[in-house]
């Protein structure tokens, strides 16, 4: 069966998490703290692995045009 094009987007987001220490939102470019809940996704890389990163859960997509964090 061939993939739909929703089940490999890298820009989804795989699901809620934590993020480990230091990790900072692409989308606002805030620091997370600890135990705050954040969305995991991932990037594909021409150049070697996947690139993951964790954002805010009341971010916007940070693909999308005028990203920042919801109000």
């Amino acid at each position: 069966m061939a993939a739909k094009t929703a089940d490999t987007d890298a820009r989804q987001d795989e699901y809620t998490t934590y993020a480990p220490k230091g990790e900072t939102c692409p989308a606002c470019r805030k620091k997370i703290r600890p135990l705050e809940r954040c969305r995991r996704s991932s990037v594909e890389r021409s150049s070697g692995s996947p690139v993951v990163a964790y954002r805010h859960v009341n971010c916007d997509d940070p693909t999308e045009a005028g990203s920042g964090r919801d109000k």
